[in-house]
């Protein structure tokens, strides 16, 4: 008795542990799952699979959600940031955004269903190739670089890769405003007061507009 409870304690905890290792929000069916991309990513890079995650050193890696009935990516918490390798294949999907994978900047292995094609194009791949019934996006690349994006003077601003086909102009530290042209920090004190004290002498004149005692009876 005691060695079946303490079978059920230890597969519980290790279930558990499965689960804050790899948080998925999908209900993946297993039944036609067989060795995939992933697996096999993961053994040649020493990591270890748990459940759909491959997980290398407390860092996921890579995720196989075949079979997970994903119709919108949901993987923006923080632990999914380091993710190498993404299978989307096998699933009702119609459609995969670059705002879909916004902070993946080490996503380098992206297979999708052969209709979708590779989120930003070739300027955001290295490789993209349908083959083998479905989409391989392979090696991505910086749009910073491989759209030439200006952000105006390098000084006062520059440009950040954000993921697969995105990127965005950033002031520099004393810089703010349109283009960044403004120097200094950003006037947070002046910009409040000129919001709050109209707010607040507007507030004043509509009350004594309307009446200070809305609920006062009138005679008749």
């Amino acid at each position: 008795m005691f060695t079946v409870l303490l079978s059920l304690l230890s597969f519980s905890l290790c279930s558990v542990s499965a689960q804050e290792a790899c948080p998925l929000q999908y209900s993946c069916n297993n039944t036609n799952f067989n060795e995939s991309l992933v697996e096999k990513y993961c053994k040649s890079h020493d990591s270890v699979m748990s459940g759909r995650c491959c997980i290398l050193n407390e860092t996921v890696i890579g995720l196989d959600l075949r079979y997970c009935g994903v119709k919108t990516l949901n993987i923006s918490q923080h632990v999914f940031e380091q993710v190498e390798i993404l299978d989307l294949r096998e699933n009702d999907y119609e459609k995969l955004t670059s705002d879909e994978l916004i902070y993946l900047l080490k996503l380098n292995y992206l297979y999708l269903p052969e209709h979708i094609p590779c989120p930003g194009g070739h300027m955001a791949w290295n490789i993209t190739e349908k083959d083998h019934n479905m989409t391989s996006c392979i090696d991505q690349l910086n749009p910073c670089f491989s759209l030439n994006i200006s952000c105006g003077e390098p000084d006062n601003a520059k440009c950040h890769h954000l993921g697969p086909g995105t990127a965005k102009c950033i002031c520099c530290p004393g810089h703010y405003g349109y283009k960044c042209l403004n120097e200094g920090e950003f006037p947070v004190a002046i910009f409040s007061s000129s919001v709050i004290f109209p707010a607040i002498v507007l507030s004043i004149a509509l009350w004594f507009i309307q009446g200070r005692d809305p609920y006062k009876t009138r005679e008749i």
